[in-house]
């Protein structure tokens, strides 16, 4: 599957956030368009813990909240609140802070170490 911001995104405009990309309330059409039901599944309790994208990532949440903090723009007042309906891409090599403030479920697909091109 060949998801890009374009692609993922498209008609729809969403917002960027210190280069995170959110678009807000995904409609149904668009989720089954990306195929979001096969995406694995995440979950997790409310915690906090650091992380970097070692690929660009998309993700839907299913439920729940957590705050997102880029390591450059680390000011607590600076943080991106994510919760159920939102679709998030962000990029590779992306370091953040995450703060799990309700049980979040969400579904994730992270790009190819292979890109299509390089394949025989």
């Amino acid at each position: 599957m060949d998801l890009n911001s374009d692609s993922i995104f498209s008609p729809a405009i969403p917002s960027e956030i210190h280069g995170v990309k959110l678009l807000r309330q995904t409609s149904d059409v668009k989720l089954a368009e990306l195929g979001v039901t096969s995406w694995p599944l995440w979950e997790s309790i409310p915690r906090k813990f650091s992380w970097k994208f070692k690929k660009t990532e998309t993700m839907y949440f299913v439920e729940g909240k957590m705050k997102v903090r880029v390591e450059e723009h680390h000011k607590e007042g600076e943080a991106l609140e994510l919760m159920a309906g939102d679709l998030v891409v962000f990029p590779k090599d992306m370091k953040v802070f995450v703060d799990v403030t309700e049980n979040v479920k969400k579904r994730y697909f992270r790009e190819s170490e292979i890109e299509e091109s390089e394949l025989p």
